[in-house]
């Protein structure tokens, strides 16, 4: 009874691996087709991790601006209670004339309240007053110097916010015009995916074992992380395997190519940039010998894909606009290096 179940397997497995290779195209048309779309994802995924690193940049000086301001407003409550005490000063040395007592009791004073009720107390020299207009000076000085780096703040941020604008018109632009070519290519390496899943699962029936693929037609086979935090972010990225690439997304429901791998590593406590070339420059470097799960692989030259290694020759990556989250070997011809976050 066993071996009419497989034979019948075997039959199923055959006729499906005849009727798709009728259709499906080559080995070596499926390579072009790759190829292909190697070259889209470049040029596509340079102008979106540019765009990526611009946001990155946008929010860096947003942080700075809203320092700044603090900092500005700070220097100028300041400057309003020091002006105040300047003025009650010489409305006293005009009232009293000048005594001799310390000048400190003005300038370390904590509040508005606490200079009033020590100028009662001070009567102090011309040069004693001199000196609380020039502290005051000192401030205004100050003051003039980070308004300045403010407004050059907000020019920057003005200026990316430009290119930012520029950036997504490009990106736009790049969809419409490769999408009907990305579906084609798709469709021509799905046709041939389930040619070779079909010749798998026959020779798999054959032997009485069976396999499990991941997105993409390609088996699933993670290796044990070399410590928690590593086996964490590649059980994260894993679990979003399915959910589809949109250029700069970074979760929970879609992802570009680092913004995987900078959730993903999130989930383990570990902060990334969301850049492919940025993360590269956070990382230190592994060399292909001691690639680790948990690792991010490099592409491009400039640098422009990441996926995370998860053992076994293979790795988890957001691929390109048209396809979703999948598993695929490691191994690109246009690789630059990989790099072990969290070290």
């Amino acid at each position: 009874m066993r071996a009419r179940i497989a034979g019948a397997i075997v039959l199923v497995a055959l006729s499906l691996t005849a009727t798709t290779t009728n259709a499906a195209p080559s080995r070596e048309e499926l390579e072009a087709a790759q190829a292909r779309l190697l070259e889209i994802e470049r040029d596509f995924e340079l102008v979106v991790e540019e765009h990526n690193l611009a946001t990155e940049r946008l929010t860096e000086i947003e942080t700075a601006m809203a320092t700044k301001q603090l900092v500005v407003r700070r220097i100028e409550q300041r400057m309003e209670t020091k002006q105040s005490a300047a003025v009650a000063l010489a409305v006293e040395l005009y009232k009293s004339g000048p005594q001799t007592v310390a000048l400190e009791s003005v300038l370390t004073a904590g509040s508005l309240g606490d200079l009033e009720t020590r100028v009662e107390y001070l009567r102090s020299s011309n040069a004693a007053q001199a000196q609380v207009f020039e502290v005051l000076d000192v401030d205004a000085r100050e003051l003039d110097i980070r308004l300045g780096e403010l407004d050059e703040a907000k020019q920057e941020a003005l200026r990316v916010q430009v290119r930012l604008d520029a950036l997504r018109a490009d990106i736009d632009a790049k969809l419409e015009e490769q999408r009907d070519e990305i579906a084609e290519l798709n469709a021509e390496i799905e046709a041939a995916e389930a040619r070779e899943r079909a010749a798998a699962a026959a020779a798999a029936a054959a032997e009485g074992t069976s396999g499990i693929f991941a997105t993409g037609g390609v088996p699933a086979d993670p290796a044990p992380a070399p410590n928690p935090r590593a086996q964490k972010a590649v059980d994260a990225a894993l679990s979003q395997t399915g959910k589809p690439y949109q250029w700069g997304a970074s979760g929970p429901d879609s992802y570009d190519c680092s913004g995987l791998t900078m959730w993903a590593w999130n989930q383990a406590g570990v902060s990334l940039p969301h850049n492919s070339g940025a993360q590269y420059n956070a990382t230190p470097r592994v060399p292909r010998s001691d690639w680790q799960p948990g690792d991010l692989l490099f592409f491009g030259s400039p640098i422009h894909h990441v996926g995370m290694y998860i053992g076994n020759g293979q790795m988890v990556e957001a691929p390109y606009s048209g396809n979703r989250v999948r598993v695929v070997p490691a191994s690109r011809s246009d690789y630059v290096g990989a790099g072990r976050p969290g070290v």
